[in-house]
């Protein structure tokens, strides 16, 4: 028992807690971490009723790409395939572009003009996530906003 008390003193000793709005203490940490973890789950579980953020959260790859493909429409910017290996230079143009791909056959991505100023290469296929990749990852983001609103360690 002295042993886990030292463990927990440790860990709360590591932790930034000067980021947090209230103050954690020794007896309210683990209330906090299980609060995170049942926060988590929940997200997860409503992740995983989305065909399309299922998929598109389903590594890590497919996270950056969508974000970078959702963040490129919100800025009304345009965004392919070569761009987006230029931002993500950690995988080849190959396996971003085998994605990106994938994402258009399953009507996830979806080939739209930008909003903003287009380019001069006509050939270049601006990438958009579907409406309902939107909506769904907008709705998922509510989700997350509300529960953190919530939250009883305020």
């Amino acid at each position: 028992m002295y042993e886990q008390k030292l463990r927990d003193k440790r860990i709360l000793d590591k932790l930034n807690t000067d980021k947090l709005a209230f103050k954690l203490k020794e007896d309210t940490f683990k209330t906090f971490g299980a609060e995170i973890s049942n926060f988590i789950h929940h997200i997860y579980e409503m992740r995983a009723r989305s065909e399309s953020l299922n998929w598109c959260f389903a590594n890590i790859k497919r996270v950056k790409i969508f974000l970078q493909i959702f963040h490129a429409n919100e800025s009304g910017n345009e965004i392919y395939k070569e761009e987006i290996a230029k931002k993500i230079s950690e995988y080849s143009y190959k396996t971003i572009a085998k994605i990106v791909d994938d994402g258009i056959e399953k009507g996830y991505f979806i080939l739209l003009a930008p909003d903003g100023t287009t380019g001069k290469d006509g050939k270049i296929k601006n990438i958009r996530p579907s409406e309902n990749l939107i909506i769904d990852f907008l709705n998922l983001s509510i989700e997350i906003m509300s529960r953190l609103e919530k939250n009883k360690f305020k």
